[in-house]
């Protein structure tokens, strides 16, 4: 009867993180085709586009952090079986629980530490060089992709400390 809730709950980190991953996709194509028009713009025209780095610099901070989450939840990450080739499986899962459990604390930090930022680059009034792009906003895009990631790590300590492997996909 605990399982459903679990379940459910699972299910919506996992389209909520897919849909993230979506977003993460589409700034990837526009930061594409934003360094195709700059190149062309540059070495054709020979009209150079200075905002370009300050928008793709925005852009990469919207694509990495709202991309960690599914990378986690994937296993998309690099990763290195060391342990889990000659130790015992229960051992394998202690340490699975204490590295996930650690970097939900880390995670957390990060995110508080993007949010401190955010608040006082709004207290500053920190922009970015050439367009003057807010950067409180992006630091709570910093804050909200940890935060995000958090989640997926939390459910991934529950699940490996109910000995739940996970595959590459991240479903049991």
């Amino acid at each position: 009867m605990s399982e459903q809730p679990n379940s459910t709950f699972e299910s919506v980190v996992r389209k909520s993180v897919r849909h993230l991953a979506i977003v993460a996709g589409v700034t990837l194509l526009l930061l594409m085709l934003l360094t195709v028009y700059a190149v062309v713009m540059r070495y054709i025209f020979n009209a150079p586009i200075l905002w370009a780095l300050d928008i793709g610099r925005m852009g990469l901070v919207v694509l990495v952090f709202f991309g960690l989450a599914y990378c986690g939840l994937t296993g998309g990450h690099i990763a290195v079986d060391f342990l889990g080739v000659f130790a015992p499986p229960r051992v394998v899962q202690i340490s699975d629980v204490i590295i996930r459990s650690s970097c939900v604390v880390l995670i957390g930090l990060m995110a508080w530490q993007a949010m401190q930022q955010g608040f006082d680059a709004m207290e500053m009034g920190e922009g970015t060089n050439e367009l003057e792009i807010p950067l409180s906003p992006f630091f709570a895009v910093v804050a909200f992709g940890s935060v995000t990631y958090g989640v997926v790590l939390v459910i991934q300590v529950a699940r490996a400390a109910r000995g739940v492997a996970l595959d590459d996909h991240g479903e049991s």
